[in-house]
């Protein structure tokens, strides 16, 4: 009975062991079969959707773009600021089949339909195209709510110039890719554009960035320029400048300001100029920099250069008398005139009277290189090492190839080319004690100054230059109350092929005050119309304008010459 029941007990163990291995085996069973179900809907029903899911969701290395420096005058006004802006690009492989959305694209963007269209065909190998570049955020944020797959957003930055016009040809401007041309902008395009890095973000499917990940490559902005320019001065020079040309209808105009201590440019502006916050093909004909690019025959602004290159001679010396007479002086068949007899002249009055035979006298006595030396100590012939890309050098012919007339005609401005800068720096290294030093744009430069003529000399030439604007020429435009001028006029014709034209080049360049010169300022007016047409009517107005309003702006005190004749006048009053 006993053993019975064990075989019995044993049986209902075997049972027991096997239905739960069954129960086991069969949730093995289960589990697989429903990894199995589960793997075929991911893998094969599932895998449009999953990869859908994936393309919402993608991670891309993206440029991480950086401002460019800010240009500043030399107060700390802007000059070109980088604004951010919005950049819209697309996708064409996932646009290519919803053309619908392309239609709401487009028109968000005031686009052409059927050009984006051809675009996203002809494009659809394409991994990304830029369709509008630099859209304000506001603007950008209205397209994103769109949500249209394969449009992608990018941060860039937008170059703003609040001067516009006003210095657009020497600050210059960046292109499509932020890239500097022209002017400063060009210039000191490594130093202003910084570097751009890389970082790996999350996007969605509709090209929202929707998580940084880490910066694969640091970004560095742009440094700063902190120009010499006055903002003021500058708009002064502009002003003037615009108003001349308009009102003697001119084909163009240039004009610098440079602090006579420090070499620097305080102001450079040209006519025409264009907007650089407003782009088109009509910008290009204003573009140029003409004070430093634009060529011409000086004409009697170069005179005293002359003079100086015959005192440098030893031959002449403040005493030496000329004989003009009778007005007229032929070489090589070439007849050299003066407005009227001067007769018997001293270097004072060759300036003063602005003597094309005195002054073609005095370079054929010299020998050739005499002339060309110190034309070339005062930097005509080469460029002043401003460093701005693309100024000109000008053309100085070497002495070996003058003619007897190209010798004389030099002396009084033709023959050779000079820029607007030129005349200014030459000027400035008379003033500054007979030392050249080259111009500069940047604030905290003070290039080098050469001693090239000794400062008696130039002290001489200034005197002279004095009596040119002074009560001797009663009436010069270019003489402003209570301070002395130095300077000179120059009326040049244009020249042309086989000859010259009835065209001219109207200039005034000066500095004062005269006794201790603070600023010089050189103004070139090209062809102008109507009757008043020489530098005495077109250029030395302007140049008047631009020193009296620089003089004040700066608080350059009055000559003292003219503050004694002043207060011997004030006497004279209240002792009547």
């Amino acid at each position: 009975m006993i053993k019975k029941k064990a075989i019995k007990s044993k049986k209902s163990k075997n049972v027991n062991i096997n239905m739960r291995m069954s129960i086991v085996g069969a949730f093995l069973l289960l589990c697989f079969v429903i990894i199995a179900v589960r793997a075929f809907a991911i893998q094969i029903k599932g895998k449009e959707f999953y990869a859908k899911q994936g393309n919402m969701r993608q991670i891309k290395e993206i440029d991480l773009l950086v401002p460019r420096g800010t240009i500043f005058d030399r107060n700390g006004e802007p000059l070109a600021i980088s604004t951010p802006m919005v950049s819209i690009g697309i996708q064409p492989d996932k646009l290519i089949d919803q053309m619908p959305r392309v239609l709401q694209l487009a028109e968000s963007l005031n686009l052409d339909s059927e050009k984006l269209k051809n675009l996203i065909i002809d494009k659809q190998n394409k991994k990304f195209i830029y369709i509008k570049r630099r859209i304000p955020p506001q603007d950008a944020e209205d397209l994103k709510g769109l949500n249209i797959p394969g449009v992608e957003f990018r941060k860039e930055y937008k170059r703003f110039y609040p001067a516009g016009e006003i210095i657009s040809q020497l600050i210059g401007f960046t292109d499509a890719n932020d890239i500097g041309k022209e002017g400063i902008e060009s210039t000191y395009d490594k130093h202003l554009a910084g570097t751009s890095g890389r970082k790996k973000v999350m996007q969605d499917r509709f090209g929202h960035i929707i998580k940084d990940i880490k910066e694969v490559i640091p970004a560095q902005p742009g440094s700063d320029v902190h120009l010499s320019i006055d903002r003021r001065l500058q708009y002064i020079a502009y002003k003037e400048l615009k108003t001349a040309v308009y009102q003697h209808k001119a084909a163009k105009g240039a004009a610098v300001i440079i602090d006579i201590p420090t070499g620097q440019v305080l102001a450079m502006v040209s006519q025409p100029s264009y907007n650089p916050n407003k782009i088109s093909k009509k910008s290009l004909s204003g573009m140029r920099n003409r004070a430093l690019q634009d060529i011409y025959e000086p004409g009697s602004v170069i005179k005293p250069f002359t003079v100086i290159a015959g005192l440098l001679s030893g031959q002449y010396d403040e005493n030496s008398i000329i004989d003009t007479s009778p007005g007229v002086f032929e070489v090589d068949g070439f007849k050299i005139r003066d407005h009227r007899d001067l007769g018997k002249i001293n270097l004072e009055t060759l300036l003063n009277k602005s003597s094309n035979v005195g002054a073609a006298k005095i370079s054929l006595s010299l020998t050739k290189n005499i002339m060309w030396d110190t034309l070339h100590l005062f930097g005509f012939g080469s460029n002043t090492h401003s460093e701005i890309i693309g100024e000109s050098s000008g053309n100085l012919p070497d002495y070996k190839r003058w003619s007897h007339s190209k010798q004389a005609t030099i002396a009084y401005g033709y023959g050779f080319s000079v820029t607007t800068l030129q005349l200014a720096t030459a000027y400035a290294a008379i003033a500054n004690q007979g030392r050249l030093r080259a111009p500069t744009y940047i604030k905290d430069v003070v290039n080098d100054d050469k001693a090239i003529i000794d400062p008696k000399i130039a002290q001489l030439v200034t005197k002279m230059l004095t009596t040119v604007v002074s009560e001797y020429n009663t009436g010069h435009k270019a003489m402003i109350e209570n301070y002395t001028i130095a300077g000179k006029t120059g009326t040049a014709r244009i020249a042309a092929k086989g000859g010259y034209t009835d065209n001219y080049i109207a200039s005034f360049v000066g500095f004062a005050p005269a006794e201790n010169p603070r600023l010089v300022i050189a103004v070139s007016i090209t062809d102008p119309k109507g009757e008043k047409y020489g530098g005495g009517d077109v250029a030395a107005p302007v140049f008047k304008n631009i020193m009296e309003n620089s003089l004040r702006l700066l608080n350059i005190s009055p000559s003292k010459i003219q503050i004694d004749a002043l207060n011997q006048n004030q006497l004279v009053v209240n002792h009547e």
